[in-house]
């Protein structure tokens, strides 16, 4: 009986805007740890999901973005079972949010307690998570991240309990549910979300602009993190191909230039550093040559 249950608010309607997560991590059939963060999304806060969850920009204002936060997160979920309420939805959040940072899905399987409350108790009017959190007497504060994470962990092993299994496995195979596995199941997407990116920066190439051998970015590997305030990733991607620039989305040892976004820069001089910082300072304790190059400064060199 060992999963990990986790749920995601958005600051709007679009996926990757997480600014907040629930983790509830079950061992041997007990909670054993529960988690929770805001997240600062890099995005705006539309009216009707504050009025749903509460949270608003203010109040995230300090917090880590998910770039930031994923490492922490990845150790709950890697490897692991997950469970969700409406598991597609917080699973779509996931792969979304690791798109716009530019990182790999983990290994894990993930199972819906939505579906499995269906199965398990399917007289009831409806199974929203209020619902089956009320019928089954678990205290919920709707909306919470941490509160719904636990209910839908709570709600599943209810349903092992009345169903007499031991694992989420064993009790999707009784109700004949299939389990999600965004790498095996997902690999063609993620591969495609990939080169499609990857298109997309070299695409950009092949704009008809003289090229300045001499420039510092012509035939340089750069790669971008933290959001941009004067312009969007693609345009900052087109400036640097129009110099000679190679744009790619993973720091490795044959990046030269890692360009930081206005926001991520003034944290990053504050000690707080993304994954591609991490991996872009451990690079360089090792002798790489990598230069980390502001927003502003990345302009004026482009323009």
């Amino acid at each position: 009986m060992d999963f990990v249950a986790i749920d995601f608010e958005t600051a709007n309607s679009v996926r990757s805007s997480v600014c907040s997560i629930g983790i509830v991590k079950v061992k041997n059939g007990k909670i054993a740890d529960e988690i929770h963060t805001l997240i600062n999304p890099l995005s705006e806060f539309n009216y009707y999901n504050t009025k749903i969850h509460g949270i608003t920009e203010y109040m995230v204002h300090n917090a880590p973005t998910f770039e930031e936060y994923w490492p922490d997160f990845k150790q709950y979920i890697d490897n692991e079972t997950i469970i969700a309420h409406n598991a597609s939805f917080d699973i779509g959040v996931l792969r979304d949010s690791l798109k716009r940072i530019y990182e790999p899905e983990p290994n894990f399987q993930y199972g819906c307690s939505y579906r499995i409350a269906k199965k398990v108790w399917p007289n009831l009017y409806n199974h929203k998570l209020s619902t089956v959190a009320n019928y089954l007497s678990i205290s919920l504060r709707h909306h919470d991240a941490l509160e719904d994470a636990r209910a839908s962990a709570l709600i599943t092993l209810e349903a092992m309990k009345k169903t007499q299994t031991s694992s989420i496995q064993e009790l999707s195979a009784l109700h004949k549910l299939k389990l999600g596995s965004p790498v095996s199941a997902g690999k063609k997407t993620i591969r495609s979300r990939k080169s499609a990116g990857d298109a997309l920066l070299h695409s950009i190439i092949a704009e008809n602009v003289p090229l300045n051998t001499k420039h510092p970015f012509y035939g340089a590997n750069i790669v971008f993190t933290g959001k941009m305030v004067s312009m969007t990733r693609p345009i900052a991607a087109q400036y640097a191909s129009n110099c000679g620039a190679i744009c790619k989305g993973q720091v490795d040892a044959t990046t030269n230039f890692l360009v930081v976004g206005d926001q991520d820069l003034y944290k990053y001089v504050q000690g707080i550093k993304s994954t591609k910082m991490q991996k872009v300072e451990a690079l360089i304790e090792q002798g790489y040559p990598i230069e980390i190059v502001g927003e502003q400064d990345f302009l004026r060199l482009v323009k």
